[in-house]
């Protein structure tokens, strides 16, 4: 599966890990700084090749996601098999709340994907279950 590469602005909170990442593939300062300047194709590579491993780390450890703004609240989260959403929606001043299932169509991952790439960030397993307390209540 390929996933997006990571932009200068993402890597930035990354560089130590990102150095790691280069000693590792025995790329270390004088060398990187010199592929930048005659293979910059090559040093294109291994940023691409660690925006995978990224990635992946990050879609595999997310379990819940929410995007919030003044008239909605969505918390939902994302199983193995299928994701669980709670939708809470604001209606003449008061919250309105509804819940459904989803069956994953897409592997996992990608469906964890495209849920940040609609704006959707990481949440917490005690957020979706307080919305899910509240709705009991």
């Amino acid at each position: 599966m390929q996933f997006p590469c990571l932009t200068l602005e993402q890597l930035k909170p990354l560089e130590e890990e990102f150095v790691s990442f280069l000693i590792v593939n025995g790329v270390e300062g004088e060398t990187w700084k010199m592929l930048n300047e005659t293979a910059p194709q090559k040093a294109e590579e291994l940023v691409n090749l660690f925006s995978q491993v990224v990635w992946e780390k990050i879609l595999i450890e997310t379990h819940y996601v929410k995007r919030s703004n003044e008239n909605e609240r969505v918390v939902v989260f994302l199983g193995v098999e299928e994701g669980e959403v709670i939708i809470g929606q604001m209606q003449e001043n008061k919250w309105v709340f509804h819940t459904g299932k989803k069956q994953w169509k897409e592997p996992r991952e990608l469906e964890v994907l495209n849920f940040l790439s609609q704006g959707f960030v990481r949440a917490s397993e005690g957020e979706f279950n307080a919305l899910k307390e509240l709705i009991k209540s």
